[in-house]
């Protein structure tokens, strides 16, 4: 292999000690008692990486299988962090029953296995494509919408939340780039292709940034409402009352 096969090679996989050292950190800082699911997909795409790494000369046929199957698996887990970060920050109250913590989540489990095992018995992995498409379009819809959302209710972002919303966003720009350019022509460039794995590097590097500090006791907890947004709160519960006594006489 030359210089330049050795080049291309450290930038397809530096992800891969990037990611064990950022999940070593959330392990070892106890992040991953604030962010659990963002944890398990740091943890499911190393793992990932290095299973494609193992198969990068096996058959073609079977590599293409690995690679949009475990595409699949980090689209959907990815999607789930993504539901974590704002739902937990947004609507804290909803986020803590356990059935609606845990609805989206097995929603999204079951729509990908069920997408997995049908192309797989039939053969047809286009609709993983479409699938992981889908997850992409879904997750830059969620980010644009919740940052909005996170803005007008005027919630404070934490350095670590800010770190993951920045990366997964970068992540999924550099996504919609290649795929808005691969509709256009039917020439897949590899350069365009190339901008994947670096972009990826480069958000490892940010969440490596951010969750390098222990964590403080009060991470987890959710922000107090400040106290001009508990009177308005009084003076709209005291408006009900007075409107609900009216009725009764």
């Amino acid at each position: 292999m030359n210089f330049q096969g050795w080049f291309f090679f450290l930038v397809n996989w530096l992800g891969l000690p990037a990611l064990a050292l950022l999940a070593f950190v959330l392990v070892y800082r106890r992040w991953h008692r604030i962010f659990p699911l963002f944890t398990l997909y740091i943890i499911a795409a190393e793992l990932i990486g290095i299973v494609r790494l193992l198969s990068l000369h096996a058959p073609a046929r079977v590599y293409a299988k690995i690679y949009w199957i475990s595409d699949a698996i980090s689209a959907a887990l990815a999607l789930i962090a993504t539901y974590e970060l704002f739902f937990k920050r947004l609507f804290p109250s909803f986020y803590r029953v356990r059935f609606y913590r845990a609805l989206f989540p097995v929603a999204a489990v079951l729509i990908t296995a069920g997408t997995v095992f049908s192309a797989l018995l039939g053969g047809h992995f286009s609709m993983l494509a479409k699938t992981i498409n889908l997850y992409i379009f879904v997750r830059a819809a969620g980010l644009f919408f919740f940052v909005a959302l996170m803005l007008v209710m005027g919630r404070r972002w934490s350095k670590q939340e800010f770190g993951i919303a920045l990366g997964f966003g970068l992540d999924v720009s550099v996504s919609l780039i290649l795929l808005g350019t691969w509709a256009r022509t039917s020439n897949r460039s590899g350069t365009i292709a190339g901008l994947t794995p670096i972009a990826y590097d480069i958000v490892c590097l940010i969440w490596l940034y951010c969750f390098w500090t222990q964590p403080k006791d009060q991470g987890s907890t959710p922000p107090a409402l400040s106290t001009a947004a508990l009177d308005e709160a009084k003076k709209w519960e005291g408006s009900l009352k007075d409107y609900m006594s009216q009725g009764k006489r």
